[in-house]
């Protein structure tokens, strides 16, 4: 029997995937659902032949997890999706912009193949930033590259709180596009290298702006094999419990409006950064009756499929305008992406979008 062929045989034909599925939700093609990607599998392991359709399907998925959360009878699809990626990988048929970022970030240090000299271009001399100490931050490549503003209003915080924090002179990529995509050999070389490193850091807590590598480093090592010694905390988490302990407190209110754009990977943990903006006098005007829809960049569609990723970016832009002033996110991918999608499209391009901690600077400290 192949791998996951009986539970992929529990599928009860309800459709619940299709309508949680963004992809799904602006092509309307029956050929694109998660359904439709598992149902392939069989073929895959067998080596062969897909339909270009049905290649195409395999990485028309940002393994968001909304399809997982949905399904009644706990199919692990973005896992399945996962695995489809690997055995594909391994008859080099993976597309060729996947496997350019996933040697850019072994190669390079980051998916963009960035410099890893302007790493710490965010790092201004007003931040006072630890030669040692027992929590150490990691900025991530988003925010180190296109959002550097995050990395400074979360520095000047800890400032402001009184904790003591270092940087990671030698940071690099989490690897979470090689665990998307299904290159875990990769994703366990960079892993394994990079923990290495930070284990000499001699660091009690790893403090990440970004949910991706919160998520990769706190739970998908340990899936590599891989033990971090230190405790991973989400930068949201930590401010949450400042603001709790009136270590930290508003200055000013902001009395605004806005929509909260969640992020996949720590979905799970949607109710921190509303507690954070109810805590600065924001009012929310929440997306979609809450369900989960994802920005429609990560794992690989950005780039091999930039009109759908750009089309979901939109169904964001579009539904918070309806409702609030300000689109916010607590993921520095989705800024980046939703960011970029509106410059390149002419006519929508009215975005305003801040990340959580920018609001949060903003109010405690009146910047």
């Amino acid at each position: 029997m192949y791998k996951f062929q009986e539970i992929i045989e529990s599928c009860i034909d309800c459709g619940k995937c299709h309508d949680a599925c963004s992809v799904f939700m602006v092509t309307g093609n029956e050929d694109y659902t998660p359904q439709a990607k598992i149902n392939v599998l069989s073929k895959i392991e067998a080596g062969e032949e897909l339909s270009q359709h049905e290649l195409d399907n395999i990485y028309l998925s940002t393994r968001c997890g909304a399809c997982d959360d949905i399904c009644p009878v706990n199919i692990p699809i973005t896992q399945i999706i996962q695995y489809e990626r690997e055995l594909l990988g391994k008859r080099d048929l993976e597309p060729t912009k996947t496997s350019h970022i996933s040697n850019n970030i072994m190669n390079k240090g980051s998916p963009g193949g960035m410099d890893r000299s302007a790493r710490f271009d965010w790092v201004t001399e007003d931040l006072e930033i630890a030669e040692n100490a027992d929590l150490a931050y990691m900025a991530g490549c988003w925010v180190s590259y296109s959002q550097p503003q995050i990395a400074q209003c979360t520095i000047k915080l800890l400032n402001h709180a009184g904790i003591d924090v270092q940087i990671l002179k030698d940071e690099t990529c989490c690897g979470l596009f090689l665990i998307d995509n299904g290159n875990i050999e990769k994703a366990t070389e960079n892993a394994s290298k990079y923990l290495e490193y930070l284990e000499t850091q001699n660091i009690k807590r790893l403090l990440t702006s970004c949910p991706g590598c919160y998520h990769v480093i706190k739970n998908e090592y340990k899936k590599l094999g891989l033990n971090p010694s230190f405790e991973v905390v989400y930068a949201l988490d930590l401010l949450k419990e400042l603001f709790d302990d009136n270590i930290i407190v508003p200055k000013r209110p902001l009395d605004y409006n806005v929509s909260v754009r969640d992020a996949c990977p720590i979905r799970d943990k949607k109710d921190v950064p509303r507690s954070i903006l109810r805590s600065i006098g924001v009012n929310i005007k929440e997306m979609f009756n809450g369900q989960q829809v994802c920005c429609g960049g990560p794992a690989g569609l950005k780039p091999n499929f930039p009109k759908i990723a750009g089309d979901i970016a939109l169904l964001s832009v579009n539904e918070y305008k309806k409702k609030a002033d300000t689109l916010v996110s607590y993921c520095p991918f989705c800024l980046h992406h939703i960011s970029d999608v509106c410059k390149s499209n002419e006519g929508e391009n009215e975005l305003e979008m801040k990340d959580v901690v920018e609001l949060v600077a903003e109010s405690v400290l009146d910047q």
